[in-house]
């Protein structure tokens, strides 16, 4: 199931991460093919280019797991406003954790 949650860049801008499991239709990109494997999308809250915001970039979530978790995120080099800090990195990554735990009875 898609998840969202509000977040903010370093600067204090609203944002959003979108978290898309494997194999669920992009729900702003809907001719993109699903992938086989997690995907977070970030977007800039502050403009309505899709209900979720301007699209600003995709990542795999192991791709974000495998990361420095002591280094924030920039989002897209030339926007300096599109940067959020380690710990809003983290949290969004204790956030998608959640949502894809599975208890040893479900897997």
């Amino acid at each position: 199931m898609i998840k969202r949650i509000d977040i903010l860049s370093h600067q204090g801008l609203p944002m959003r991460a979108v978290f898309i499991p494997a194999n669920e239709q992009a729900p702003n990109h809907p001719g993109m093919t699903p992938d086989s494997r997690d995907i977070v999308e970030f977007y800039d809250a502050r403009y309505p280019h899709t209900p979720d915001g301007q699209f600003i970039s995709r990542y795999y979530v192991e791709t974000l797991k495998e990361g420095n978790k002591y280094v924030g995120l920039d989002l897209q080099g030339d926007v300096p406003a599109w940067k959020i800090d380690a710990r809003t990195k983290e949290m969004v990554l204790e956030w998608i954790a959640y949502h894809t735990y599975k208890r040893p009875e479900d897997r």
